[in-house]
């Protein structure tokens, strides 16, 4: 083929045009990075929602029967509900069914409407009692920024009129979707009814509310319509203030007199006992929930919202301050910058690495390639929509010492050519075509078998992963090109002579790179003069790293690096919020103290937002409280919860303390969980205090619970019906006089402009503070009788119900949960829990109970299947690949064999440096099969080419071969090697395992394949020419 022609010498002849078009690329690709879309993560399908039903007045068992059970029958008619993972929690008074849809639902909005339509028109078959069936599709919504409003002086009405006014000057931000208030409190306008005199005007409680209730109810008063013209009747509303309520008459008589209200009860402007509020740095506040627009740049969508924070605090007063709870902007500006100081150490890593065996311009050709190929990338990307986030930032490190090993090779095969002789043009354009098939295989060996994942995957791993294949692609490819197109004519201006050569024949000194060859050249004749020990120390050596394999602790999705942890307090479940906040107050002061601390927001008797994705709210309640804990560092954070985990866990009497590193483990409530179905509650209890008895005995667990929680009292009236008739006594009257003396009824509301101040109307008792014993004591009465106590028309009974009533898919599901203690492994506590369970396998078989287990397991359970599933599809892939490339099944097979040298590296590598076997491990498993076949490559098409060409014997083909091909396989793996120590160094549990593997086991394979991979060439080919070299083997 003339050496004029074709597309390398056309780029090399009009190298300008070249310039020109990879200089506007990697502008656009600088342009692309400051604009493309970026977020912390992937986005992600939540593909959860909850619906709650309220039915006030029911007991758990009566919510359960009553209206569970039909809710989740109407619920599983819809073929997106995934029904396993559906779950329902019935307590006092309301149910809470945690609806998941299936995998395969992309647009769950839809979904989601369809069920809020069917849901309306449901809530008809259910008890009249029941008030309201509501969905809540939005609960995977993540918050971008959280932003807490403080003060101590301000009350919380002040804060309010702050945030609405934040919330107007940030909804003028475009990328800016939903808003959303937490820890509001809202004041009321309290009724208290002195009983003694409205007894004594013969007055009884039900009449009072009725008559406040009808005058608080405002309707259509109808229109006047006529010929001329169409005008609205409107009743002015009676009430408009504390006066107007006072001034209210509640009865006249025949003789003009008149009772007013105020005469009977004390109207009180007041904020009514909370049920759950917010703290920051001990002191009240407002948080603000900000979420961005799908789309967006989040460090832009960040500044954004910076400015209008600047401005707005500045119109504040000294006393109230603004504060960042979580902010995602600032976490993923960080990981940008991360990536670039990562990118700037593979640069000069992978040129000090070359620089030690190749001259600095040789080191410095190859070196350029990695900025260049890295921006054209992002531009593409940029073009192609592709967001940058926690998992394309990761593929780019990754490919960062993959990106140079194109072009090592064709600049080793450039300085090879130029040693012998050749002219620097026809060098540098052989170089380039002569190894353009070999590099277009093992480029697209790595490149491509990352997108059977795809293929296996759905859900949330889906989600999460969908990008990464085509970053890793792009990558490469442009890597490709840029070695096929631009780096012939880099190494033909820059590169003027071999490494061999010496000016006007001076002596030349040895290099680093002579040292190692002629070492490697010893090492090569001793593994042919001893073929079957290297071959067994290979075959050793495999078996060992699948056994180090099989025993690695696994954990399929790892804990996050953030400067933040979560703190969750649990109390008894009869517990006041007063004995919440006793211990989170208490906890919080001393937590403060701590100065690797720099915030603490307290959400007493309710969880926070969603501010990490795969931390899910808490439903709450008045025994709960959770803390967002603000660190100075990750690394902050990690010591924080190794010293205070332990420590705190059980420092309160009767509390138990949940410090809580957030992680990327989705759906999972807790490390290890043993699900146990029945009909019988009092079996499924019974079996669960026996197992969780035996669990405790393991030492391992922090916490053993259930989700059936503890059983609560509770006070049952049951209505005379002979005596209350008597008195004009019913339960409905009954349930308004006792609602107004143990809580109290809401009969209006009145608006200040658009400030709404619910009435509420209360008994007034001495002690403000009801006690169990006084319900049988409280004065009830008819109509038109006096007052009675009530233990003389009804009997009081104390009695229990169950806390919790749980189902899954429709059954009674108890689970035993076990938090373990910090740093224990989670597969080990699991395999100890199925002993336990299989020990009481026929106690449990006898009570009809079925046994499942959830946590990490059933995690694992579900997404390993998947993984092994795209790992073998990868491997395939890579085998026909090798087909493609070798023409020959048999060669194929020998460098896909070869890929079972990663198994020792990678595993021995994990076990170092103390890591689990996690989702980015087997990612980096892909990458590191993928180097090897790309050296297997290297090596195996120059023997073929030996053989075929040099017609060398078998022999001496694999020799030339392996000591012709060690310098690049030395310097592409070194490389790629070098390439991820960024992400060891970080210690990053997401990505740390990634690096690790590919660094180790790149290293490690590398001997392997410059030892083993000549060697069973030879031992598989040699019969070929066996009459034909016997000369030779018995002189070597």
């Amino acid at each position: 083929m003339n050496e004029d022609k074709g597309i390398i010498a056309w780029a090399i002849k009009y190298n300008k045009i070249v310039l020109l078009l990879i200089t506007t690329m990697v502008l656009f690709g600088i342009y692309g990075l400051y604009k493309m879309p970026k977020q912390e993560f992937p986005v992600f399908t939540i593909r959860q929602g909850v619906v709650a039903g309220v039915y006030p007045g029911a007991t758990s068992a009566e919510v359960e029967e009553q209206l569970a059970k039909p809710l989740e029958k109407f619920l599983f008619t819809y073929k997106e509900v995934k029904k396993a993972k559906t779950y329902s929690q019935s307590r006092d008074g309301i149910v809470y069914v945690f609806v998941e849809l299936n995998d395969e639902v992309s647009n769950k909005d839809e979904v989601w409407s369809k069920i809020k339509h069917g849901l309306t028109a449901f809530k008809m078959q259910l008890p009249s009692g029941v008030l309201a069936v509501i969905a809540n599709d939005d609960f995977g919504d993540t918050s971008a920024l959280l932003i807490a409003l403080e003060s101590d002086t301000k009350t919380y009405r002040q804060l309010k009129i702050y945030i609405e006014a934040l919330e107007n000057k940030l909804r003028g931000v475009e990328s800016v979707s939903n808003l959303r208030r937490y820890g509001v409190q809202d004041e009321q306008l309290s009724i208290y009814v002195d009983k003694e005199k409205v007894a004594s005007y013969s007055i009884n409680i039900y009449s009072l509310y009725q008559t406040l209730l009808t005058k608080g109810m405002i309707g259509p008063a109808g229109v006047i319509d006529n010929d001329e013209m169409v005008v609205p009747i409107h009743i002015a509303r009676p009430f408009s203030s504390e006066r107007d309520l006072e001034e209210q008459i509640i009865y006249s008589d025949p003789q003009g007199n008149h009772i007013r209200l105020k005469d009977v009860a004390k109207v009180v402007r007041e904020y009514p006992k909370a049920s759950s509020y917010t703290i920051s740095n001990n002191k009240k506040c407002l948080v603000l929930s900000t979420e961005m627009r799908e789309g967006y740049n989040i460090v832009q969508f960040g500044t954004d919202v910076d400015k209008v924070l600047k401005a707005f605090e500045k119109t504040l007063p000294p006393d109230v301050k603004i504060y960042r709870i979580a902010d995602q902007p600032q976490v993923v500006d960080a990981s940008i910058n991360t990536f670039l100081k990562e990118l700037g150490i593979a640069i000069i890593a992978v040129i000090l690495v070359t620089v030690v065996f190749l001259p600095i311009r040789v080191a410095g050709v190859a070196a350029s390639t990695i900025p260049i190929t890295i921006f054209i990338s992002l531009g593409l990307m940029f073009a192609l929509g592709i967001e940058l986030n926690t998992v394309t930032l990761a593929a780019l490190i990754v490919v960062l010492g993959m990106i140079v090993d194109n072009s090592i090779v064709i600049v080793d095969s450039y300085l090879e050519k130029l040693d012998e002789g050749a002219e620097r043009k026809k060098a540098a354009i052989d170089s380039a075509r002569e190894y353009f098939k070999a590099i277009f295989s093992a480029t697209l060996a790595i490149g491509i078998t990352f997108f059977p994942f795809l293929i296996t995957f759905t859900g949330m791993m889906y989600d999460f992963l969908s990008a990464f294949p085509w970053t890793i692609l792009i990558t490469l490819s442009i890597s490709l090109a840029i070695a096929i197109l631009f780096v012939p004519f880099l190494q033909y201006f820059f590169i003027k002579k071999g490494i061999h050569s010496a000016p006007n024949g001076e002596k030349r000194y040895k290099s680093f790179m002579d040292y190692v060859q002629s070492f490697y050249n010893a090492v090569l004749e001793n593994v042919f003069r001893f073929p079957k020990i290297t071959l067994c120390i290979g075959v050793a050596f495999v078996v060992l790293g699948v056994a180090m394999f099989v025993n690695l602790p696994l954990k399929i999705m790892p804990t996050a690096e953030r400067n933040q942890f979560a703190v969750e307090i649990f109390l008894p479940q009869a517990s006041a919020l007063a004995q919440t906040e006793i211990v989170a107050k208490d906890l919080a002061e001393v937590l403060s103290k701590d100065k690797r601390i720099t915030s603490i927001t307290t959400f007493m008797g309710t969880g926070s937002p969603r501010f990490h994705t795969t931390y899910a709210p808490k439903i709450g309640g008045p025994n709960f409280a959770q803390f967002i804990v603000n660190t100075v560092s990750s690394e902050a954070t990690v010591e924080l919860l190794d010293e205070y985990s332990e420590k705190y866990a059980r420092n309160y009497p009767e509390a138990y303390i949940k410090f809580k590193q957030l992680d990327y483990q989705a759906g999972v409530d807790a490390d290890v969980e043993v699900r146990l179905s029945g009909d019988s509650i009092s079996d499924l209890k019974a079996t669960a205090a026996k197992l969780q008895s035996d669990i405790k005995k393991l030492n391992t667990q922090a916490r053993v619970y259930t989700n059936y929680e503890e059983i609560l009292p509770d006070i049952t009236i049951s209505v005379d019906p002979v005596e209350s008739n008597r008195l004009g006594i019913n339960e409905g009257i009954l349930g308004i006089g006792l609602t107004s003396r143990f809580g109290g009824m809401p009969i209006t509301n009145i608006w200040e402009g658009d400030y709404k101040v619910p009435v509420v109307l209360k008994s007034k008792w001495q002690d403000k503070d009801p006690k169990g014993s006084d319900v049988e004591n409280e004065y009830v009465s008819g109509l038109f009788t006096p007052a009675v106590p009530l233990r003389q028309v009804a009997k009081v009974t104390n009695g229990w119900q169950e806390g919790q009533i749980v189902h899954r898919n429709g059954v009674r599901t108890l689970s035993v949960y076990v938090d373990l203690k910090r740093g224990e492994k989670v597969n080990i506590t699991q395999s100890k829990v199925e002993e336990i369970v299989q020990k009481m396998s026929k106690e449990i078989g006898d009570r009809n109970i079925t046994v499942s287990y959830g946590g990490v397991k059933a995690d694992t359970d579900e997404t390993l299947p998947k993984i092994i599933s795209g790992l073998l599809i990868s491997i395939l892939i890579i085998f026909f690949i090798l087909v493609f490339h070798f023409k020959k099944v048999s060669l194929a097979t020998l460098v896909f064999a070869s890929t079972s040298f990663s198994f020792f590296g990678a595993a021995f590598g994990l076990w170092l440096m103390d890591m689990e076997f996690s989702m980015t491990a087997v990612l980096g498993l892909v990458s590191l099969i993928g180097i090897i076949v790309r050296n297997g490559i290297i090596m195996y098409d120059y023997i073929e080419e030996l053989r075929s060409h040099s017609k060398m014997l078998v022999l001496e083909a694999c020799i030339e071969a392996g000591k012709r091909r060690m310098r690049p396989i030395l310097l592409t793996s070194l490389a790629a090697s070098m390439g991820v120590i960024p992400m060891i160094i970080s210690k990053s549990p997401l990505w740390g395992p990634m690096g690790t593997v590919i660094f180790f086991g790149t290293l490690i394979s590398m001997v392997f394949i410059l030892t083993m991979l000549p060697l069973i060439y030879w031992i598989t080919y040699k019969n070929e020419d066996l009459t034909r070299n016997t000369e030779y083997y018995k002189k070597n």
